[in-house]
């Protein structure tokens, strides 16, 4: 091995390795000839088995293959055949979840029973009796344009068509549009297509045509940057793509609303509101789709519109006939301001139909002022007498109109960004910015129903409603940070995300906050818990006097103990640069004041019998110390003890483990007699730094340096991995006594981003990726990683899945030096063996991934997605989607005959009541009725096969369980 450290921890010279120093060690894949394969593969697919004079590799002096250059840029590039050829060996599953859009959420007709909710990807169909998924519809966001590069597109509005009540209709930006059976699913793979340079906005409107009740699509288009144009669309205009042009204007369009059978349409831009009223309004019968023509008047608003809703009154006249006899509008506004406009029509000339016998009456719009920030959604109540607000505050707001009297709703999970008031008014849906939604009751204000998804960063395709005006601070313009995740060792079907308040909340203050930690459970895709696990400001008032947001925490790392009752988490905090202007003396620099206020704190949590409860146990405040706050930078559980291990920048590494807690001698018990305990530092190592002990006074003051910690599969070694850029060593260190056994260097290029252990080898992550074998002193192979951004290196993660002894890797697509890794980003996965140097899945997704972790109990691994998606990538079998909804199982509809099984009180149904049930029975007389004997194995072959998330649909399992105990003796 390498060198040796006495008790002293003093390092003696440090041995030459067991192979060639090469310049370009690092940057190139080498691997002994014991090591490699005949027959390669890169995902699953072999290579051919004669390969070409010009592929073969070439020897070095040692007998080792040296391979071509290796980079991940090159690694996209290595030799895949069809599929059809031979099964690959690893599968990426489709995404599930998503991001629910910046769109109102959807009631279906008999509103106590769907809730309609659209996501980045997805259109989602949830039961309100109950909160479950009963569909989900996937939609292809990405086309290809003339075969070659796929084209960016997204939603941009839904709506319940007005003819056909199981029908939506969904609009992308791109200008395609579906017509989709929301009940059934079907239609999603026949899309319209529109010749748009954008779509803005659609509203749908049942509209008579030669006789026959039809949906007319008004869609708003975007013509140039500050101009658009609304154009209708029926069934044959849109299979001709032919529309009939409705209005043009030159401010910048935003919002389109309509109502009343698209006898009355409502425009918004930047500051002017178009109120369009049909010329027909006697109720003329329109021969054809241009026979709609509209008088359009315009009139400036008080400020930037950012949400708008109308509210018409309809009566009946003596003939049958519906009349409007006015149009009651209201806006809400970017500094927070609501107005409301009172009988619109009636201030416009001639009443909006184009006569010129009366003159426009100026608007005095009623306001009212509450919202400090952007309305994010205005709604009118069902009878007109008060409107519903809600926005960034997390506060239901409800405004009578005649008394300008408040009610509130406070304290809601995130900020409020879709209202929606259901067919009979007995129903608000809300949809919130921490990808939740929620039904309320409007007779208790209390929740009948609530969903959510995963609550990590997303950067959406259109900017907040808040960022309409400038404000004093900086948002989050880049996803920067890894998703901290961890899964719970006691149910493998539980994942703990470190999240935010809400998107506002955690991209407010110029740097990612998430004092949160969200449970989910990727069985039932459901949110479990939400616990605030770093100090957090749960109130409205959350903004300074100078008009800033309150940062709070972020948490940094997350780890369980082995038997999942314990939870360790490290978080940070400091004051911005803004903040420490004030403390600049001397010399001192604003990072250097920000350092120095800097608070780390590192907890424990006692994980309750539920799994929904967390417990602070102890908080250890300024668990790496010298003259200020050390950073934390990496935190490890023992694999096989309830122990963790701290690194810090101050070269310590540290032990914890916990104890009975005493008082006054006698062991301290809880409200229930349960023992209690406490967490403290049972050991401390010091690590070396270039072969000296490093001085705690004096890395303080030298250049940054990075760590990253890893127990062995056995718990007897912890790996330590700590030093400067491209000088870090790693030190073995012996959990039983604390000395050093080894001291290995010149692993790294660059900052320390991560180290492993697997078997008997250390895979090592900073610039290059290195699998080195501790136990012979080798290095087997190393990858050089393409040059990117410091964003882009943090979020290059290693993950280790000990079931299939496979390690994966994640790194972002690199892109140019002067973009940021927004929406466009894209990141690569690649998986290996540790005994191979080819990897063995190498997968480029559409979105950057933020977390990559094992899954628990399998041989996968689950990747998370910057837009909140999931995806599996197992070894194996084919991949089966995360959920399936019930109407692909073919449950969710009526009950036919009950079970035989079940018909005589549990038990065997008899003959008459076979006929009763209308069944013929053909009972042959050489039936022979056996008993099954199935061997437990074959059960776990079934069960095992996938973690929960992955598992074959339901019927599949059944069906292989049900032939197990069906198939008939072997005869003798």
């Amino acid at each position: 091995m390498g060198s040796r450290m006495d008790a002293n921890g003093d390092t003696a010279s440090l041995k030459k390795r067991k192979r060639e120093q090469k310049d370009d060690a690092l940057l190139s894949l080498k691997r002994l000839r014991s090591k490699s394969k005949s027959n390669s593969q890169v995902n699953g697919t072999p290579d051919k088995k004669d390969p070409q004079p010009n592929d073969s590799p070439a020897k070095d002096t040692d007998g080792d293959v040296e391979l071509p250059d290796a980079s991940l840029e090159a690694s996209t590039e290595l030799v895949r055949t069809s599929e059809t050829e031979r099964p690959a060996a690893w599968k990426v599953s489709k995404p599930m979840g998503g991001r629910m859009l910046d769109i109102d959420p959807i009631f279906s007709l008999d509103e106590r029973r769907n809730l309609i909710i659209t996501y980045n990807t997805s259109i989602q169909v949830y039961s309100t009796e109950n909160s479950l998924l009963v569909r989900r519809i996937a939609l292809p966001i990405t086309r290809l344009d003339n075969g070659d590069e796929p084209t960016s597109a997204h939603i941009v509005a839904s709506s319940l068509s007005k003819n056909s009540p199981d029908h939506i209709w969904v609009a992308f930006s791109d200008g395609r549009v579906w017509n989709i059976n929301w009940a059934t699913g079907g239609g999603a793979d026949t899309p319209f297509m529109i010749d748009a340079k954008k779509i803005i906005d659609m509203a749908v409107e049942s509209v008579e045509i030669g006789n026959i009740a039809q949906d007319v699509l008004l869609i708003l288009k975007k013509l140039t940057y500050s101009s658009g144009q609304i154009v209708a669309y029926d069934n044959k205009a849109l299979s001709k793509n032919e529309g009939h042009l409705l209005h043009t204007y030159d401010e910048s369009p935003q919002l389109l609303r309509s109502t009343v059978g698209g006898r009355l349409i409502v425009a918004a831009a930047k500051e002017a509101l178009h109120v369009g009223v049909l010329g027909s309004h006697k109720n003329k019968k329109h021969a054809s789709l241009n026979d709609l023509a509209y008088h359009f008047h315009s009139f400036a608003a008080p400020d930037t519109i950012t949400c708008l809703d109308v509210k018409p009154t309809v009566q009946t006249n003596k003939k049958g006939g519906k009349e409007i006899q006015c149009l009651d509008l209201v806006i809400g506004c970017a500094r927070g301001a609501i107005y409301a406009y009172n009988d619109v029509l009636s201030k416009l000339p001639g009443g909006g139909y184009g006569s010129s016998s009366a003159k426009a009456i100026p608007f005095q719009p009623r306001k009212y002022h509450w919202h400090r920030r952007a309305v994010h959604s205005v709604k009118w109540s069902e009878d007109g007498k008060y409107f519903i607000s809600g926005g960034y505050e997390t506060v239901l707001v409800l405004w009578q109109i005649d008394t300008g009297k408040k009610d509130f709703l406070p304290h809601l999970s995130a900020a409020i960004e879709n209202i929606t008031i259901s067919h009979q008014g007995s129903s608000y849906a809300l949809h919130l910015d921490d990808n939740s939604a929620m039904v309320l009751s409007t007779a208790e204000m209390k929740p009948t129903m609530y969903v959510s998804g995963i609550q990590s960063l997303v950067l959406g395709e259109h900017p907040s409603k808040d960022a309409v005006v400038k404000r004093v601070w900086k948002a989050v313009e880049e996803i920067s940070m890894p998703l901290v995740t961890a899964s719970n060792p006691r149910n493998t079907s539980q994942m703990y995300l470190c999240v935010g308040n809400g998107q506002q909340a955690t991209i407010g203050g110029g740097v990612p906050s998430t004092p949160l930690v969200q449970v989910f459970d990727i069985a039932s895709f459901q949110s479990v818990s939400k616990h605030a696990i770093a100090r957090t400001n749960p109130t409205e008032a959350n903004i300074t006097t100078q008009g800033v947001p309150i940062i709070e925490p972020r948490v940094t790392k997350l780890a369980f103990s082995r038997d999942g009752q314990w939870l360790a988490s490290v978080d940070e905090w400091q004051p911005p640069a803004r903040d420490a202007e004030t403390f600049l003396t001397g010399s001192k620099t604003t990072a250097d004041v920000c350092q120095e206020r800097r608070e780390t704190f590192l907890k424990f949590w006692e994980v309750g019998e539920d799994e929904s409860s967390l417990e602070l146990v102890s908080r250890i405040n300024e668990a790496h110390h010298t003259t200020h706050s050390e950073a934390i930078f990496d935190l490890a559980s023992d694999p096989t003890s309830s122990r963790f291990a701290t690194i810090g920048s101050d070269g310590m590494v540290r032990f914890w483990t916990s104890k009975l807690r005493r008082r006054d001698g006698l062991a301290s018990t809880g409200p229930e007699g349960q023992q209690l305990r406490a967490w403290s530092c049972s050991r401390t190592v010091s690590l070396p730094l270039h072969g000296q002990q490093a001085d705690l006074i004096e890395i303080s003051t030298k250049k940054a340096r990075s760590g990253a910690l890893t127990f062995s599969e056995d718990g007897s070694v912890l790996f330590a991995a700590f030093g400067a850029s491209s000088e870090a060593v790693v030190v073995a260190i012996d959990t039983e006594t604390g000395s050093s056994r080894d001291v290995v260097s010149g692993m790294f290029r660059g900052e320390v981003r991560g180290i492993k252990a697997l078997s008997s080898c250390l895979i090592m992550l900073s610039d290059d990726l290195t699998v080195y074998d501790i136990v012979s002193d080798e290095l087997q192979y190393s990858f050089g990683l393409k040059d990117t951004s410091e964003a882009a290196k943090r979020l290059t993660q290693l993950a280790v899945n000990y079931e299939s002894r496979s390690f994966a890797l994640v790194a972002p697509v690199p892109i140019p030096a002067q973009e940021k890794l927004t929406r466009g980003a894209k990141s690569e996965l690649l998986v290996f063996s540790v005994d191979d140097s080819e990897p063995q899945l190498v997968q480029t997704f559409p979105q950057l991934i933020t977390s990559v972790f094992p899954a628990p109990a399998s041989s996968g691994f689950v990747v998370v997605d910057s837009k909140a998606q999931i995806w599996s990538v197992t070894e194996g079998s084919e991949q089966a989607p995360l959920l399936q909804p019930l109407a692909d199982l073919g449950v969710d509809g009526d009950a036919g005959v009950a079970p035989l099984d079940v018909m005589q009180d549990g038990g065997e149904a008899s003959d008459e009541e076979m006929e009763d049930a209308g069944m013929d029975v053909d009972m042959e007389e050489d039936y022979d009725i056996h008993t099954a004997v199935v061997a437990p194995q074959r059960l776990a072959e079934i069960f095992n096969a996938a973690p929960a998330f992955a598992m074959p649909p339901i019927e599949d399992i059944f069906n292989q369980v049900a032939g197990l105990f069906s198939t008939k003796p072997v005869k003798a």
